[in-house]
């Protein structure tokens, strides 16, 4: 009975370090910018790409990004294929065969066009009489939210 007596240990307040924490979430922002950027290029999932580090906050934690990223950080003289924003500064890509810009451009210019094709065909659906007179009210603002929601998406290529 002396151990139910004794009652459950108090949670206590840890310490936080709030610049490990910063460091870490910089490099959560970093790898983001950096899996995006290779999803765009079209890179392999399992590729390791040749990268330089151009910016300033990972002396501590430039291993976990080059890791999470899938990055192999070099000081190589040779000119980037392209730069990554990331906070603190960019990432320079470097070239190597598994980095595809002319596709991930081709990719990029028949998405835009299907995006085109689809806000043409929206534009004309809504400036149609007809149906904005006969196609009842959640139908006709369906149809402007998918029309502004193309057009966004549009913008941000």
């Amino acid at each position: 009975s002396g151990l139910l007596a004794a009652g459950l240990p108090e949670a206590t307040e840890a310490p936080v370090d709030e610049t490990a924490e910063a460091s870490v979430q910089r490099v959560i922002e970093a790898v983001q910018a950096l899996r995006g950027w290779r999803d765009f290029a079209g890179v392999r999932a399992a590729a390791t790409v040749p990268a330089r580090l151009a910016a300033e906050g990972y002396e501590e934690t430039g291993e976990h990004l080059a890791r999470l990223a899938r990055l192999a950080f070099t000081s190589d003289g040779r000119d980037p294929v392209a730069s990554v924003p990331v906070p603190g500064g960019t990432v320079e890509i470097l070239p190597s065969d598994d980095v595809d810009l002319e596709g991930a451009e081709r990719r990029l210019a028949a998405r835009r066009a299907k995006l085109e094709a689809e806000i043409e065909r929206a534009d004309k659906k809504l400036a149609n009489q007809g149906f904005t007179a006969k196609a009842p009210a959640d139908v006709v603002q369906a149809e402007r939210g998918k029309l502004e929601r193309l057009r966004a998406e549009l913008e941000s290529l």
